[in-house]
């Protein structure tokens, strides 16, 4: 209701102030409009015995401090009409039908500018209840309000049932799937999403084809595909999943996930070590047993002969073309797992794979290292400095020293190797740098995702600038 006191609002805040409302009373408009039967014909309303419950500031007990400053008032009201009623005086009536045993306000609960009011009565029932027919009557609508009630509920059913994502001895960049079905037996549409039970560090790398939400209606099915990106080096996942109905029951997926990295994820001291023949000048690409000859000498200072092989392999190329290599149709093209499985076997005998591959599948193994080969304290330590001073060209000439200066002889080696092979690529002879886009994907490589863009861009071309200098 919208009624108030009409006394100004000093007046009415000092008598709240004093606790003596009962002047405030005669004030209230609600009350002189129903002494007069403008309104609310025979309803009638207990003593208030509580204070004004409007206007408050919200989770407080201060009135309204706004600009508007609202004057307070009874503006939350329990009315009541009896069907009879017996008049004892002008001033009172005595209800035969109904009597008020509390009216009150709910003083802590404080989340609206209202404070809620209610009332709490006896009610004189004249007619004597039929028990007998009473309880059978509320028995039809309990089982009445049961059955909508159930039918209500969306229920579903899945199969595989008891769901189970297992896969095991997953490759780098293998992609398994996994097809779960979901039936809507209920009688009502229900809404699905699939969620992890936790803050899940794997989720992000399962593919659910089509996304969620699944919105199914009644005898319906939902095939949902669930794809695991194998790009990750961890050495196993086990999880739940809530497979979560709206307003339904959810049901839990199980995903366990075990790993064969390979050398996929590993660091650069964890591979066996690199021999080379120094009386032949090669190095020696077998892994098996090497012989005790003098002339094989463990070369502690080279990275894994695995990336030895790939970049001897590609310097080899009179085709090494970023531009052709990142071509979003040669990308579409490319059939990677041949040449991984073949590194798996350790089979380093490259002859057979396209520059394209032998160059991503280099890409794949420096972007899976646990750590960059520019390791992330290396890159804070280059851009310590403010950001506006990133792009000079002076600065990240510096930069070039600091790297030299933290990698590790085995790091160093990789890194000048690979700036050889960027070096060797064959770009048009009108242009000066390696496009943007080939920047991007190389410094992602070697720095991971720890930079923005401009900056992985600016390291990059200020060490192959270095690098022609020499």
């Amino acid at each position: 209701m919208n009624y108030r006191i009409s006394q100004p609002n000093e007046q009415v805040r000092a008598a709240i102030k004093e606790l003596s409302t009962v002047p405030l009373h005669e004030k209230d408009q609600l009350r002189c409009e129903m002494k007069l039967d403008h309104v609310f014909n025979s309803y009638y309303e207990p003593p208030i015995d509580f204070m004004p419950t409007y206007k408050f500031d919200i989770n407080t007990d201060n009135y309204d401090t706004s600009e508007k400053f609202r004057t307070p008032s009874w503006t939350d009201r329990v009315l009541y009409r009896p069907k009879r009623a017996k008049v004892l005086s002008d001033n009172q009536n005595e209800l035969e039908t109904i009597q008020t045993i509390r009216y009150a306000c709910a003083n802590d609960i404080k989340f609206s500018d209202h404070r809620p009011v209610s009332g709490l009565y006896l009610v004189v029932i004249k007619y004597e209840c039929d028990e007998k027919r009473s309880s059978r009557i509320r028995e039809e609508l309990i089982r009445e309000f049961d059955r909508l009630e159930n039918d209500s509920i969306p229920t579903i059913e899945v199969d595989p049932r008891p769901p189970e994502i297992k896969f095991t001895h997953i490759r780098y960049l293998d992609k398994p799937n996994y097809i779960l079905k979901i039936k809507n037996i209920g009688e009502c549409p229900c809404i699905c999403t699939i969620s992890p039970s936790s803050l899940s560090p794997s989720f992000h790398y399962l593919t659910f084809n089509p996304n969620a939400p699944y919105t199914i209606n009644p005898k319906q099915e939902q095939h949902v595909n669930i794809s695991f990106n194998a790009k990750t080096s961890v050495k196993s996942i086990s999880e739940i999943l809530i497979l979560h109905v709206e307003n339904g029951a959810d049901t839990f997926i199980t995903l366990d996930i075990t790993f064969d990295k390979g050398p996929f994820g590993l660091a650069l001291e964890d591979y066996p070590p690199t021999y080379y023949d120094n009386e032949n000048h090669k190095y020696i690409y077998s892994i098996e047993k090497k012989s005790s000859s003098e002339h094989i000498l463990e070369m502690i200072n080279d990275p894994p002969i695995l990336y030895i092989a790939l970049i001897d392999c590609l310097k080899e190329r009179n085709d090494l073309d970023f531009l052709k290599i990142f071509n979003n149709e040669t990308q579409d093209a490319l059939d990677l797992i041949p040449l991984r499985d073949q590194i798996y076997e350790n089979n380093y005998n490259f002859s057979n794979y396209s520059t394209a591959e032998l160059f991503m599948i280099l890409l794949h193994l420096l972007q899976s290292l646990p750590e960059p080969l520019i390791s992330f304290a290396i890159q804070d330590k280059i851009f310590s400095n403010p950001r506006e001073n990133l792009s000079r060209q002076d600065d990240m000439t510096k930069a070039v020293s600091i790297v030299i200066e933290q990698l590790n002889a085995k790091q160093r080696n990789l890194f000048f190797r690979l700036l050889l092979l960027f070096k060797k690529e064959k770009t048009d002879p009108q242009s000066r740098d390696i496009p943007n886009v080939c920047i991007d994907i190389l410094a992602l490589s070697i720095l991971h995702d720890h930079l923005d863009g401009n900056q992985r861009r600016a390291v990059i071309l200020a060490y192959l600038n270095e690098e022609k200098k020499h």
